[in-house]
């Protein structure tokens, strides 16, 4: 095994070249390899970069000189993918969402532990420092009885118009897909598995051909109910705010948190550096993965979390679909 685990991106658009001015940083891990479709898009960045360049996955997957991939495709194309790195033995960390469909994903990760591969999702808001802290105060117990919590992210996807990400095969239940999965991600995280949830999912200001609104309520297992928001028609935003008996705290952005005590005085704590995209955060979420691969400490998303936050946007994309509750 190399010093630092050496990756191959696969899919060098702009979350691409993110991923890899965010591994520049990293201690366990290196970037070495680009695959992607156009070459002469990226070439001089690569050659900038000193970085390999192929349009063919099958050159990563047969050189033994590349330890994992780095996917970052369009959401279509990663269950193939995914599979085709378990049969060639590389680790994978992969952008949300893992695959469009829940039986897809329980396939891929079935096929990546048979061939021993490491598996992380590129839900990066985990390692936000404002997270950590919220963390930390639902394991002292902060906040009594978890009751409610809300979550959303919203953007301006009007960039996406004749885009890859511009149907509705690629972007079911609108921005669910591409924003609001991270929002899934945290909501599993700090209140646990989704029991049932009821969906919407429709066009108020669209200009793409994916809806611009889309919202849902779940109820989780420990009793607890939440609403999940994705507008693709506004300006950014992301929010998570967490009610419990002893009060309630909110991450605004990746770089602030919001306490509010039912008895004490409030607090708003700021963390410098964390502006979107949170280049750090990405950094840190690269780093645990290859610390995973070697050894040093397991990816915090567990296999289950990931299968169950696909399931839980699945039943999104039926639900808002079919008007119907959702149960799990």
């Amino acid at each position: 095994m190399h010093l630092k685990t050496r990756c191959a991106i696969v899919g060098m658009g702009r979350w691409g070249q993110v991923l890899h001015e965010a591994s520049a940083a990293c201690d366990h891990l290196e970037v070495c390899t680009v695959v992607t479709r156009t070459p002469a898009n990226v070439a001089d960045y690569c050659e900038k970069y000193r970085l390999q360049l192929t349009e063919h996955l099958n050159d990563v997957l047969e050189d033994e000189e590349v330890d994992a991939l780095i996917i970052a495709t369009p959401h279509s194309q990663h269950f193939d993918q995914l599979l085709r790195a378990a049969e060639s033995g590389k680790h994978v960390y992969c952008e949300k969402p893992f695959t469009l469909d829940y039986a897809q994903a329980q396939e891929a990760l079935a096929a990546l532990e048979k061939s021993n591969c490491k598996v992380a999702i590129g839900h990066n808001r985990r390692f936000a420092p404002n997270t950590l802290a919220l963390q930390e105060m639902i394991a002292e117990g902060w906040f009594g009885k978890l009751i409610h919590i809300d979550g959303c992210f919203h953007a301006n996807m009007t960039q996406a118009k004749g885009r890859w990400r511009d149907s509705v095969d690629e972007s079911p239940a609108g921005g669910m897909t591409s924003l609001g999965i991270h929002a899934v991600d945290m909501l599993i995280n700090l209140m646990g598995p989704v029991e049932e949830l009821s969906a919407s999912s429709e066009r108020i200001a669209a200009t793409c051909a994916f809806d611009d609104h889309t919202s849902a309520s779940l109820k989780f297992t420990n009793g607890g109910r939440g609403q999940l928001t994705t507008f693709t028609s506004t300006a950014m935003r992301w929010r998570i705010t967490l009610y419990g008996t002893n009060g309630w705290a909110e991450l605004d952005g990746l770089d602030n948190l919001e306490i509010h005590p039912v008895d004490g005085e409030s607090e708003r704590r700021t963390f410098p550096g964390y502006d979107y995209p949170g280049i750090a955060s990405i950094t840190s979420a690269l780093d645990a993965f290859a610390k995973d691969v070697q050894g040093v400490a397991p990816f915090p998303v567990s296999r289950g979390q990931i299968a169950h936050a696909t399931q839980v946007l699945q039943g999104i994309v039926d639900s808002s679909g079919s008007g119907e509750t959702v149960r799990f």
